[in-house]
């Protein structure tokens, strides 16, 4: 007789994990309609949702090293030991210079993507691909509201409890909407992030994307990126696109010339779209720059420690001046000193060629390709690590990329 195959089944930790993604997904890509509802359970405290998902991001991951930690390589524990060192001292400088509150939650900001990381890689097969569906549906979601919001407008919106200059923003005389994101920069970062992804996957073998659901959300994360005016999420697309179209050495010489044809049209058709909708004024981009010159000729040689810069000193329980630089590199700069952010850069540049060039082996790297660059692109005007949404949708389709059976 014939032994049949044993058919692995999905963990119940394998469904709490997959599960909890989903509410993280709810909490940070909709977090304005929760924070309403927030109001009525949790008496006027709207972040109860936001930390409810920081805490089960936290727990979950902390269960997935538990599982599955037992068998990392040693090099990769290493590495772990390491930056846990690094993070401990920079902890104690920001706890020096700002508290301990603002520390942990400056720590928190940091360390969440990293949790996400963590928690894709234990989730089961097939799980990756649900999740990307439920974004789909949020992606969806966010472009009716924002429509919705256009229509209503912004003076009825503030008259109904939006709060101004957060959720309801003029930049460049531009009305920017939130969706039902708290303010423009989230809608655009989720949005790029989502277009990014679903765009490499039309590029990298065996994960083309199929469901109807995912192809409706393209065209409403292009609304999003749209009603936002985000250049930052606008950045993290063509960025993307960019490298994922040039940078893998699989590519002919003759199809690197046509990729450079195409982005240039693709980053022309970006920049029309902005001045076709009036948020093509550069004024606010000129002062950034004379911002980050100040910054970071004051910053000192080891930094100001963690949560000195970035959505930490934004939080309600930051002890010192709030200084949000929309400058990923910048922000890094700030906390850890000029040194560390220059071996970002470096880091970067170098997991971008590394990429590039196993690419020759591995056509499947253009994701990830096209994921850091992207990234780049858009942390040189916005704190990208620091949206929560943004990456992870940009990790789910990562993991989509390398493991097409997730």
């Amino acid at each position: 007789m014939i032994e049949q195959p044993a058919i692995r089944t999905p963990s119940r930790w394998a469904s709490v994990h997959e599960y909890g993604l989903l509410f993280v997904l709810v909490a940070c890509m909709a977090p304005l309609p929760l924070e309403g509802l927030s109001w009525l359970l949790f008496d006027g405290r709207p972040w109860a949702f936001s930390l409810a998902s920081a805490v089960i991001t936290s727990v979950l991951a902390v269960t997935a090293v538990l599982r599955h930690g037992w068998g990392l390589p040693v090099r990769w524990v290493e590495v772990g030991a390491a930056a846990a060192l690094v993070l401990t001292v920079w902890s104690a400088i920001g706890v020096a210079h700002h508290g301990l509150a603002q520390t942990v939650t400056g720590l928190r900001l940091i360390l969440i993507p990293v949790a996400f990381l963590v928690i894709v890689g234990a989730l089961m097969s097939g799980a990756v691909s649900r999740l990307l569906t439920a974004v789909a549906v949020l992606v969806i979601a966010n472009a009716a509201a924002g429509v919705a919001e256009v229509l209503i407008g912004p003076a009825t919106l503030v008259r109904w409890g939006f709060s101004p200059q957060h959720n309801v923003r003029y930049i460049d005389g531009v009305f920017r909407v939130p969706g039902l994101t708290e303010v423009n920069a989230e809608l655009g970062m989720l949005a790029g992030a989502y277009l990014l992804g679903y765009l490499a996957c039309w590029i990298t073998p065996r994960v083309r994307p199929r469901a109807v659901l995912w192809h409706l959300a393209a065209a409403a994360a292009v609304l999003c990126l749209m009603l936002s005016t985000s250049r930052s999420g606008a950045l993290l697309v063509v960025g993307g696109l960019a490298g994922a179209l040039i940078l893998p050495h699989a590519r002919s010489r003759s199809r690197r010339l046509v990729a450079m044809a195409l982005m240039g049209l693709i980053a022309a058709g970006a920049a029309g779209m902005f001045v076709l909708i009036g948020a093509g004024g550069s004024s606010s981009l000129f002062q950034r720059f004379v911002v980050w010159r100040d910054l970071l000729a004051a910053a000192p040689l080891f930094g100001d420690g963690i949560g000195a810069a970035g959505g930490a000193s934004y939080s309600r329980v930051a002890s010192s001046p709030p200084q949000f630089v929309d400058n990923y590199f910048l922000n890094i700069g700030l906390q850890f000193g000029p040194v560390v952010m220059v071996l970002l850069v470096g880091a970067t540049v170098f997991a971008l060629v590394w990429l590039a060039r196993a690419s020759t082996r591995r056509p499947e790297l253009v994701m990830p390709i096209a994921l850091v660059s992207g990234l780049a692109a858009a942390s040189l005007t916005l704190d990208s690590w620091e949206f929560t949404a943004a990456m992870l949708i940009l990790i789910l389709f990562g993991y989509r990329a390398l493991r097409p059976s997730s």
